[in-house]
C-alpha cells in the first residue's frame, strides 16, 4: 500500500488594513504562509511598502498597490483582509442592488454618494470629506428604516465588531470597499457571498459565473484573539506591558490555531517589536484566512436573526 501522497502547500495571507491618508502604506501589514497537511505555517510579516516595493506610502499610492498585487495571486491563494466587506441588508437593498458584486462593483455612487465629480443624478457629492458624505448617506437610511444612528451587520454584532459607516470603522469601510475591493471583483472570488449557497453545504462550489483567482474573505483580528481566549485589546503601544501581551497572543495564537512561525524566535521578535500592533494583526488575519478555508467557508449564522443577509452584508471569518 502507499503512503498517501503530501499535500502541495497553499498560499494564504493575512492583511491588516488601514486607509491612512499619509501612510496606509506602512500601516497595512501583510502576513505570508503556506497550508500543507493542515497546518499553516507564518514565514513573513511586513508592511506594505516592501511588500509591494512602493516608493510612497501615502493612501493614493498604497491603495491600488494592495488591489495589484491581490491581482497578482494564484488561484489557490487565500486573502483574509481586515476591512468591512459590506453595509447592513437594508442599505443595501435600498440601493436596489440584486447581489452583493452588484452592489460593491457600484460603491460609492450605489449608495447615492458622489465620486467627488459633478453629478446631475441626486448623489451626495462631497469631493472634500467623500467619507464624511458616505457615512451621513447611511445614517440617513438608517434612520429612514427606524433602526438608529450606526446600525451593524449581522456578522458585526456576533463578533463585537464597529458598525462600518461609525466614526471608528467609516474611513477604512469606505476605502477598503472603493478602492481596493470594487477593483479587484473581476479577478477573484469572495466568500461567502460567491459560494452557490452562503450559509448551507459547503461542497456547493462557486456560483456561475464567479471569476477565477484567488479567494478573499473579511477577518477581524480581534475576534479571532478574542475566539482562542486570547487578548483582544491593550496590546497596543510601546511600554513593557504592551510588547508582553503582544508576545502572549504570538505565541497562544500559535498553539490554539495549528500555527507555527518560520524563522522562530525572530519571526515573533519582529511582531513583537511592532508596537502598533498591525504585525500581529496580520498574523491574527492569516489565521482568520487559514480557518475559513479549513472549515471549507462554512459561514455560523446560528446567532443570527436572519441568516440568509450573509449574501448582501458580508460574513466575517474568525
Amino acid at each position: 500500500m502507499t503512503s498517501p501522497r503530501p499535500e502541495s502547500p497553499r498560499p494564504v495571507y493575512g492583511v491588516d488594513f488601514s486607509a491612512a491618508a499619509a501612510d496606509a502604506g506602512t500601516k497595512t501589514w501583510i502576513a505570508t504562509g503556506t497550508v500543507a497537511d493542515g497546518e499553516l505555517v507564518v514565514a513573513d510579516v511586513a508592511p506594505l511598502v516592501e511588500v509591494a516595493d512602493l516608493d510612497a506610502a501615502g493612501r493614493e499610492t498604497a491603495l491600488p498597490a494592495l488591489a495589484a498585487w491581490i491581482r497578482g495571486l494564484g488561484d489557490d491563494a487565500v486573502v483574509g483582509i481586515d476591512v468591512p466587506f459590506g453595509l447592513p441588508r437594508f442599505v443595501v437593498a435600498e440601493t436596489g442592488a440584486a447581489s452583493w458584486r452588484s452592489f460593491i462593483s457600484g460603491f460609492p455612487a450605489s449608495i447615492g454618494v458622489g465620486g467627488g465629480d459633478d453629478t446631475d443624478d441626486g448623489a451626495v457629492d462631497r469631493a472634500d470629506d467623500p467619507v464624511r458624505a458616505f457615512a451621513e448617506r447611511c445614517v440617513e437610511l438608517t434612520e429612514r428604516h427606524g433602526e438608529g444612528t450606526y446600525d451593524k451587520r449581522r456578522t458585526d454584532a456576533v463578533v463585537g465588531a464597529r458598525s462600518p459607516y461609525g466614526f471608528i470603522a467609516d474611513t477604512i469601510a469606505f476605502y477598503g470597499m472603493r478602492d481596493v475591493l470594487a477593483p479587484v471583483l473581476d479577478a477573484v472570488r469572495v466568500a461567502p457571498m460567491d459560494r452557490v449557497s452562503p450559509t448551507g453545504p459547503t461542497d456547493g462550489g462557486w456560483r456561475p459565473g464567479t471569476p477565477p483567482g484567488p479567494t478573499v474573505v473579511e477577518t477581524y483580528p480581534a475576534a479571532v484573539l478574542d475566539r482562542r481566549g486570547l487578548r483582544r485589546t491593550n496590546y497596543k503601544g510601546g511600554g513593557d506591558e504592551e510588547a508582553t501581551r503582544r508576545r502572549r497572543n504570538a505565541a497562544e495564537l500559535a498553539a490554539e490555531a495549528d500555527l507555527t512561525y518560520d524563522r522562530e524566535p525572530d519571526l515573533v521578535d519582529a511582531v513583537v517589536a511592532d508596537a502598533g500592533g498591525d504585525a500581529l494583526d496580520a498574523v491574527a488575519a492569516c489565521v482568520g484566512a487559514f480557518t475559513a478555508r479549513r472549515r471549507g467557508y462554512e459561514t455560523d449564522t446560528a446567532e443570527f436573526d436572519d441568516p440568509e443577509a450573509v449574501a448582501l452584508e458580508g460574513y466575517i471569518y474568525a
